[in-house]
């Protein structure tokens, strides 16, 4: 299916029945990521996939600005009806949900965001060196957002209230300690460990997620 938002037809999927529950990828990546998980939740949820606009198969180029990227799924959730749904975020999907919530307190019933940093001292740096790669050499959009724009200052954390869990890989190029500081200055954020995992070995591609995502928004 497809919906019309802010000028650009973004590309979203559907399947189930009951709460609203909405799946935003990461960069570099579009809805295809969830591809193992969407069934067994559309058992308990109405479960919306959304590709970003420039990503999948929506239409337009990849956002130049998070702001884009938020007012897209701001504009997204108010035209489908889904206001109070439950949301898990990947990457850059987590971060626009956070800043979202810090914004729009009863948007999100409960949150999931998972492998996302809020500033340059969340990241190892070995990943700055994999991201500027494709920034500079490749012009790869997702990448220059991803290194200039991925920020939010305490008092925005500070204003986040949606219940959320914060997931991080023990191995991820996040940093274990940074998550544990922004969920601690959320007001209902609570860290989770996924031990022996990648960034993305538990979140692309996989069910890993699936008991906690089941259990915590029941």
């Amino acid at each position: 299916m497809k919906e019309n938002v802010n000028g650009v037809d973004l590309y979203y999927h559907k399947l189930g029945k009951g709460a609203p529950l909405l799946l935003l990828h990461g960069h570099h990546l579009d809805g295809g990521m969830f591809d193992k998980i969407v069934a067994p939740l559309s058992l308990y949820y109405t479960v919306y996939v959304l590709d970003m606009r420039g990503h999948g198969l929506s239409a337009g180029d990849g956002a130049e600005h998070y702001q884009t990227e938020v007012e897209d799924v701001h504009t997204f959730i108010e035209q489908l009806g889904i206001e109070g749904c439950y949301c898990f975020g990947f990457d850059a999907g987590g971060l626009v949900a956070m800043m979202l919530a810090s914004r729009y307190p009863h948007l999100f019933k409960k949150m999931i965001v998972a492998g996302v940093f809020v500033n340059g001292a969340g990241i190892r740096p070995y990943h700055y060196l994999t991201e500027g790669f494709h920034r500079f050499l490749r012009l790869d959009r997702d990448s220059r957002v991803e290194l200039t724009e991925s920020f939010m200052s305490e008092d925005s954390l500070k204003k986040i209230v949606t219940p959320t869990l914060c997931v991080v890989g023990e191995k991820d190029w996040v940093k274990v300690e940074h998550v544990r500081w922004y969920s601690q200055l959320m007001q209902n954020g609570r860290l989770i460990l996924m031990p022996r995992q990648t960034h993305d070995s538990y979140t692309v591609k996989s069910l890993k997620l699936l008991d906690l995502i089941k259990e915590f928004c029941k």
